[in-house]
C-alpha cells in the first residue's frame, strides 16, 4: 500500500473502534431506529460471513419495514469486494423494480 492508502486505512480503523467499541458494535436503540426506516431497502449479506453471521442480517432485515434480505454466495463480510459483479447485478435489480 501507499503511504497515503495506509493513512487512510488507519484513520479508518480509528473510526471504527470509535463508533463501535464501547460496548462492541452494540447499539441497545438499534431496533427502533431500524423500524424508522421508511424507503425501500436491499439487505445483502455474505454467506460465509464469519464475522456477522447472516442470521444478523436477516434479523435487521425483519426490523426495517417492508425491506428485502438476499444472500450472495461464494461472500464472507465484504461481498461489495468479494463478489462484485454479483453485489451489482442484485443492487441494480433491486433498483430497477
Amino acid at each position: 500500500m501507499s503511504e497515503g492508502a495506509l493513512v487512510v486505512y488507519a484513520r479508518n480503523r480509528e473510526a471504527l473502534c470509535l463508533y463501535t467499541w464501547h460496548p462492541y458494535m452494540y447499539n441497545p436503540q438499534l431496533p427502533r431506529w431500524l423500524g424508522q426506516i421508511t424507503v425501500p431497502t436491499l439487505v445483502l449479506w455474505g454467506a460465509s460471513d464469519q464475522v456477522v453471521t447472516p442470521d444478523y442480517g436477516r434479523a435487521y432485515s425483519r426490523l426495517i419495514p417492508g425491506s428485502h434480505f438476499e444472500l450472495i454466495e461464494g461472500a464472507g463480510h465484504h461481498p461489495e469486494i468479494e463478489q462484485p459483479e454479483v453485489f451489482v447485478e442484485r443492487v441494480a435489480a433491486f433498483l430497477n423494480q
